[in-house]
């Protein structure tokens, strides 16, 4: 998925977050519910390896030519682990355009012409420039490159935009007298790739991630290319040569974008058939449509499966500082609601939102006015509770919403509709418990705390963060000394992160 083209603003902004789908209200309940979110840091789940966004079709350009002042806050909101979302993992898009009209991202080989060679322009659109501020001024080591099509000489349409198949794959443009003349461009499309890739590493931006297709079901006036799992396999393994011979073996393949999770779970049922699943480290998908569109379950494979993109533009709602009003999809508490099912029921190891930071519609404001240069939206807060304190090598470890008086209040690790929990230990040992009220009423919650033997039980601490309609991303018991646990409220229609650091 992506935006329409940029619209000519160039400094008023629209900095966003993340969203989803959120589903059922609130049953008659009591006034007050009080539960118990037993955590059990001994019993592990999936590693976690980050949170982010991606600046793709020259959206980078909109962090690019802010001015000094507004452009390091917007880049602090974005990346900043203690005063920001800590966001640790940057998607970038691969280009495929002959051109950069609109917001194409244009190809660094644009023709089919051997004399023309691979001619990067060391900006990309904009992008080289925010991965090298995320790399170098705030330690971003994950970068994650896609590409959503190959150039269009290579594919069975000929162009890059309206799907086409690429040349030479199974069933596609084997036959003379069709645009692909017979030949097949699967290991020049790796090759191309390859060099892409070698080319940001040149650039001191260290790119561990790649993947060759995005919504591989889609038919669309933007760089689109079509496939099957099948299809995909062939790619895979011609990517895996073509790394290889360039010395970067290491840089992990991801496949295949998918639009949704039946769609992915699809396409991995494919690849495992045609044998490939052992060449691609990363199951990616979205979460925009399907049967289910969202996760229902982990899906089949031993690879990690990370989300790469979704974003509140299904029902073309815009942007909204609202954290919540009715459970529309760009609201910041179905944000929360996403991300926990991501993580909990989907045993997903990353999450990417589509674009950070948009271009908005409106003029720039001069620059000594009192008008801000961005807006932040509540998918935003949602987000930042997560990444700023679920850092990467995490594990998510059990815990269970246990009711102790009320109606139950819902159970943990499902999509229960009332209260749901996710907890994540960190490589520095301490415990994040993130809690989703989903009710009109407030709840109380008592968190056990269980320490390892060789500590004193009263060297522990707990910080809580709140985010609900009154509230952004507000601390609101810092340092509180644990014995035996704690208890805290956890407001109607809430986010609330405990992060529990034991000394």
């Amino acid at each position: 998925m992506r935006f329409p083209a940029l619209q000519n603003a160039p400094n008023a902004l629209s900095l966003a977050g993340v969203a989803a789908a959120l589903a059922a209200s609130d049953a008659a309940a009591p006034t007050q519910a009080h539960i118990s979110l037993a955590v059990d840091a001994a019993t592990t789940y999936q590693t976690i390896d980050g949170f982010g966004f991606c600046e793709a079709f020259q959206r980078a350009h909109a962090i690019g030519n802010l001015p000094a002042a507004p452009q390091a806050a917007v880049l602090d909101l974005l990346f900043n682990a203690t005063a920001g979302a800590g966001f640790s993992i940057l998607r970038l898009g691969l280009g495929s355009s002959p051109d950069s009209r609109g917001d194409h991202m244009n190809s660094p080989q644009p023709a089919a012409d051997p004399a023309a060679g691979f001619a990067w322009d060391g900006d990309d659109s904009g992008q080289v420039w925010v991965a090298q501020q995320a790399a170098n001024r705030y330690g971003v080591a994950t970068f994650y490159a896609d590409a959503w099509s190959a150039p269009g000489y290579m594919k069975t349409n000929g162009r890059d935009d309206q799907g086409g198949w690429l040349c030479g794959v199974r069933g596609e443009g084997s036959a003379a007298g069709t645009l692909c003349a017979g030949a097949s461009w699967v290991q020049a499309y790796a090759e191309y790739l390859a060099r892409y890739v070698q080319a940001y590493i040149g650039a001191g931006i260290p790119v561990a991630y790649l993947g060759f297709l995005n919504e591989p079901n889609l038919i669309k006036p933007y760089a689109t290319m079509q496939s099957d799992g099948y299809q995909a396999a062939e790619v895979a393994e011609a990517l895996s040569v073509s790394l290889g011979g360039l010395g970067l073996s290491g840089v992990q393949i991801a496949c295949c974008d998918a639009q949704g999770w039946s769609m992915a779970r699809t396409l991995l049922a494919e690849m495992q058939d045609a044998g490939a699943e052992d060449l691609i480290s990363v199951v990616t998908t979205h979460t925009y449509k399907g049967a289910p569109a969202g996760p229902d379950g982990p899906l089949n494979t031993t690879a990690r499966v990370w989300v790469t993109e979704i974003s509140p533009i299904m029902q073309r709602l815009g942007m909204t500082q609202t954290w919540f009003r009715n459970g529309s999809e760009n609201e910041g508490l179905t944000w929360a609601v996403n991300l926990h099912e991501a993580f909990a029921v989907g045993n997903a190891s990353a999450y990417i939102y589509w674009i950070g930071v948009g271009q908005a519609n409106g003029t720039a404001p001069a620059d000594n006015s009192t008008v801000p240069y961005y807006t932040i939206g509540s998918t935003y807060w949602a987000s930042a509770h997560f990444s700023r304190f679920i850092r990467p090598g995490a594990k998510r470890i059990r815990v269970e919403v246990e009711s102790m008086e009320g109606s139950n209040p819902g159970t943990a690790d499902t999509t229960g509709t009332n209260v749901l929990a996710s907890a994540y230990a960190n490589k520095d040992s301490s415990i994040v418990v993130q809690v989703v009220n989903n009710r009109d009423q407030d709840v109380t919650a008592d968190v056990p705390v269980a320490v390892p033997a060789a500590q004193s039980i009263t060297s522990c601490e707990a910080d809580t963060w709140v985010t609900d309609n009154t509230k952004k991303f507000v601390k609101v018991d810092a340092g509180m000394a644990l014995r035996r646990g704690m208890s805290i409220l956890l407001p109607s229609r809430s986010l609330t992160t405990v992060v529990v650091k034991c000394r």
